[in-house]
């Protein structure tokens, strides 16, 4: 009982770190900081070591099915996302004209895991859950700044 209460913490304090550095990224990239970005990326890389070893924990002990379901997407994500960074050697396009396929499932990928860790967090508490929603938004607003930004930086063009 105290190991999957250990193990729900973690999960949901690694969901806010998660959240917090997409809001770096995103502030990154609202005021141009591409280099700071690009060195962050090891960085945001790293958090899939915690959420697999949760995984692989929660996995081990037996946990709900609904943990186990909830826990894949942000996984699968960051495995995505670490390839696409740093293995797939593309510049990244942030506002291409065609969006490429690679791009559409990275932003689809990122949806599912967000939405799955804030179902995680409902699993555990409804206080919890609350809170990994209101993270999310705020990471929402973060993106919403840099897209201010962009276009307003495109319109001065």
């Amino acid at each position: 009982m105290v190991k999957e209460i250990l193990i729900d913490n973690l999960v949901v304090f690694s969901a806010i770190i998660y959240y917090a550095f997409l809001c770096l990224v995103y502030l990154f990239r609202a005021y141009e900081l591409d280099k700071l970005e690009l060195k962050f990326s090891p960085v945001f890389s790293f958090l899939l070591v915690p959420f697999i070893v949760l995984w692989a924990v929660n996995f081990l002990n037996n946990s709900d099915s609904e943990r186990l379901i909830a826990g894949l997407p942000i996984i699968i994500y960051l495995v995505y996302d670490f390839w696409y960074r740093l293995f797939s050697k593309k510049k990244p396009q942030h506002h291409p004209d065609r969006w490429p396929i690679g791009l559409i499932v990275y932003l689809i990928l990122l949806q599912i895991g967000s939405i799955a860790l804030n179902w995680y967090g409902f699993l555990v508490s409804k206080f919890y859950g609350n809170t990994l929603i209101v993270s999310y938004f705020v990471m929402l607003g973060c993106f919403s700044v840099y897209q201010y930004r962009y276009n307003k930086r495109k319109k001065a063009m």
